[in-house]
Order: C-alpha cells, then sequence, then structure tokens
C-alpha cells in the first residue's frame, strides 16, 4: 500500500498542472467546439471528460445546463463544462490505473457521513486506493473529497486519479 501512496503524491505535481491548464485553455477549447463540434478532436478531449462530450451537463441532467444554446451561451455552458470536468482525459490515460481484470481487495462504506474508502488491484497485481468522503459543512453544504484513483472506471478503461476538494450543495 506505502508504494501506492507514493505513486499517487508522485503523479500530484502532473495532475495539477494538467487540472490547471484545463482551466486556462477552458474558453479556447470550447471557442474550438464551436467550430468542431461537441467533442474536441483528438487529443484535446483529455482536457475535459472522456465519457462524455462537451454537452454532457445536458444528457446527464445537471442543474443549469440547456439544450439548444447557440452563440456565447454555448461557449460559456461548455466553458463550464470543461471547468466541472478539469484534466480527467488526462487523469485517466496518463496517470490511471487500468481497470480491465482489476479487483476490489478491501472496501469500507459508511452513510452518516457519506465515506467510502477502497483498496483494489490492476490483473498485474498492483494495488491502488480510492478514499471518498462528503464532509458535511453548514448551510446545506458539504466538502467533496476525492483521492486516489475513482473506483468506477467512467470511460471504461481506466481508473482516473483524483485529488478533488470541492463545496457543494446536498
Amino acid at each position: 500500500m506505502i508504494t501506492s501512496i507514493v505513486r499517487y503524491v508522485a503523479y500530484l505535481p502532473a495532475n495539477l498542472t494538467f487540472v490547471l491548464l484545463s482551466y486556462l485553455l477552458a474558453p479556447t477549447l470550447a471557442a474550438l467546439s464551436l467550430l468542431t463540434g461537441p467533442r474536441l478532436p483528438g487529443i484535446l478531449q483529455w482536457f475535459s471528460t472522456l465519457d462524455a462530450d462537451l454537452d454532457g451537463g445536458i444528457s446527464q441532467r445537471v442543474k443549469g445546463y440547456k439544450a439548444n444554446l447557440t452563440g456565447w451561451d454555448l461557449w460559456w455552458q461548455r466553458t463550464c463544462w470543461i471547468c466541472r470536468n478539469p484534466a480527467h482525459g488526462w487523469q485517466s490515460e496518463l496517470l490511471g490505473m487500468p481497470a480491465a481484470g482489476s479487483i476490489i481487495v478491501r472496501q469500507v462504506i459508511s452513510e452518516t457521513p457519506k465515506n467510502q474508502w477502497y483498496v483494489m488491484e490492476t490483473a498485474s497485481g498492483v494495488r491502488f486506493f480510492c478514499f471518498k468522503r462528503d464532509q458535511p459543512l453548514f448551510g446545506g453544504f458539504y466538502l467533496k473529497l476525492w483521492f486516489g484513483w475513482v473506483n468506477k472506471p467512467y470511460d471504461g478503461r481506466n481508473h482516473h486519479y483524483a485529488f478533488q476538494i470541492g463545496p457543494k450543495r446536498s
């Protein structure tokens, strides 16, 4: 398990760099998408999420995302989507753990507060972890904490690297 933690810490600078780049490039990538369509070409899609295009907020019924937008409104909505899912492609393809043949070695889940701990193992025997917690705050808010590699391979191929700390509304 120590090896997994060392790997996680070693990947952190690269992850932070990719996330920062995603935020900085989001307006430009969203503008490009107005010309190319909702799926960014090639490796540029890695600055967003791999399991949905830039209009994913609509199909996933995320509050505030609207269908049939055009122009500046569509540009803004896609910019927000990239910022909502920054660098997920990089976190999956470059920093992720392969999902094929991976197993959950141990899991602990509690509801109050919502807390999840997983130890997983790749088909080649490499162990990795996932820790998720929704830490209650006040006024209907909580702090979403995700560290490690997400237990669900959203793109179907890799467990993406996760370093998320963010306030959310219940």
